[in-house]
């Protein structure tokens, strides 16, 4: 296993620092598309702020860099992605995975409050207002893959609401056609894609 730093304890801004932060347009359409898909909002205690915690395996290293990029200027300085193995419970398979970790910054708040009630992640009932075309292609490139004629984005974590929901905006705002297909990973368990075409 492979080990790069963290932002643990590296000198913190201070809280006035951290409360001129903001988060710009262009970023926030791909924070929304990768909050749909891998990415987490998470902290380490009730009082702190918030972070985004964000990881893919080496297989998508690449994506991971373009991603890593984006948001590297909301992490401490000079920070290094950090490796690691993981094991698929589903798949009994082991591999490599590197993932980053902002600082805690006010300005990801307002992001677990649409996307988390309590400690589960859901669509905001204002999906079709957050959703844009830079969203849905990191969406895509998040949590798609290419089946055919169409794509399938796994929807596996979401309510039969919250996907009623994405269909929605998926098919009235971006003029798509789309279906829930599921299927049986392992035992009585049914997963739940969405299909486009």
């Amino acid at each position: 296993m492979i080990l790069y730093a963290s932002t643990k304890d590296v000198t913190r801004l201070s809280w006035a620092e951290r409360a001129l932060i903001t988060i710009p347009d262009d970023i926030s359409d791909i924070l929304v598309g990768i909050l749909l898909g891998d990415a987490h909002i998470a902290r380490r205690s009730v009082t702190a702020n918030y972070r985004l915690v964000y990881a893919q395996t080496t297989k998508h290293k690449e994506y991971f860099d373009l991603v890593f990029d984006i948001f590297k200027p909301f992490c401490t300085k000079n920070y290094k992605p950090y490796y690691y193995n993981m094991s698929d419970k589903r798949t009994k398979e082991t591999y490599i995975s590197v993932s980053f970790t902002t600082m805690q910054l006010p300005c990801f708040n307002v992001y677990r409050e649409m996307f988390y009630v309590l400690n589960t992640k859901i669509v905001p009932v204002n999906i079709y207002d957050l959703l844009t075309p830079r969203g849905l292609a990191f969406w895509i490139m998040d949590d798609g893959s290419r089946h055919g004629a169409g794509l399938h984005l796994s929807t596996y974590s979401f309510s039969n609401e919250d996907v009623d929901r994405l269909i929605f905006t998926l098919q009235d705002k971006f003029g798509l056609k789309c279906s829930v297909h599921y299927h049986r990973e392992s035992g009585p368990i049914f997963l739940r894609n969405l299909w486009i075409i």
